[in-house]
């Protein structure tokens, strides 16, 4: 099944090739979506929290209902298998000034994730660019600390710019080495 978005503006349907670049910013629902059993996919809002599934959890989807249109997707957690069926919603906002809709199942393929959403959760197995994409602070770090088995870690690419320390936690550890260095000269130790 391919679903494609429904978009509305001012009450009048709208072809996403006109509304993707407008409506992109409005709504993390995608245009299109490809949804077939054992296609991986990501939930894009927070409406099964109750359940611990949030923005970001990935599943596997396992059965599909071309009569009712929904889509039944196994998340995995907390070491457990819960089976969901999800349907399309509708996301409501304003478009220059008009009212507008997108309506789609918030789901979106999932090949790859990017390091800011994989943090908090632990990944079996990851495959690293550590290059230019790493823009910021920590990000290294996180993409590396996902796993938690290095035999499982595989660094596709690495660039030695890809490791970036922000200059607060630099001057932190120097002001502590400061410390450490003041106490133990007052203090030599004896035996």
């Amino acid at each position: 099944m391919i679903a494609e978005a429904i978009d509305f503006q001012e009450g009048t349907r709208i072809e996403t090739q006109f509304s993707q670049r407008e409506f992109k910013s409005k709504t993390n629902l995608p245009t299109t979506v490809r949804l077939q059993q054992g296609a991986r996919v990501m939930f894009l809002n927070n409406s099964l929290i109750e359940h611990g599934i949030c923005n970001g959890t990935i599943g596997i989807v396992t059965d599909l209902d071309n009569n009712q249109r929904n889509v039944q997707v196994a998340f995995c957690i907390r070491g457990a298998i819960v089976h969901k069926w999800i349907t399309k919603q509708t996301a409501y906002f304003y478009n220059n000034s008009q009212r507008a809709s997108r309506t789609q199942f918030p789901l979106q393929n999932s090949f790859s994730l990017t390091v800011h959403k994989t943090q908090g959760i632990t990944l079996p197995c990851v495959s690293l660019a550590l290059d230019c994409s790493i823009f910021s602070a920590g990000q290294a770090y996180v993409a590396l600390s996902r796993c938690p088995k290095w035999e499982h870690v595989q660094i596709l690419s690495l660039h030695r710019d890809a490791f970036k320390t922000d200059p607060e936690v630099v001057t932190e550890y120097q002001r502590l080495e400061q410390i450490r260095r003041q106490s133990t000269s007052f203090h030599p130790l004896t035996y």
